[in-house]
């Protein structure tokens, strides 16, 4: 399963062979506001008694930092590219504006009612 700000979204069926990477060209790559700095992985990990889903993240713009074990999909992976944190700002700042705009308009119009 590939989950967050992709192109692609959805649930893939994939050999054994393919690795996140390509996983993710299969899904288009990230939207505009997806970010490969942060990638979440869960995954069931038999813990011996029990499985549990255990979580990490991978920073895949600095790819040669990363190992190819941790490219490494498993039965089950659910992957979620994460939003940037420009985007994030933007989006803040562009409610705020429009709260800003919508309250000065009506406050403008509350005072051309009582002239």
């Amino acid at each position: 399963n590939v989950m967050g700000f992709v192109q692609r979204p959805g649930r893939y069926e994939v050999s054994n062979t393919i690795d996140l990477i390509n996983l993710l060209s299969l899904a288009g790559g990230p939207t505009a506001d997806g970010s490969l700095s942060d990638v979440k992985i869960t995954r069931l990990v038999n813990t011996g008694s029990r499985y549990e889903r255990k979580q990490f993240r991978l920073d895949l713009d600095e790819l040669p930092k990363v190992s190819s074990a941790e490219l490494v999909l498993q039965p089950g992976d659910i992957i979620e590219v994460e939003r940037t944190g420009w985007s994030n700002f933007r989006d803040t700042f562009t409610l705020v504006v429009s709260v800003v705009a919508l309250t000065s308009t009506v406050v403008s119009i509350i005072a051309i009612t009582r002239n």
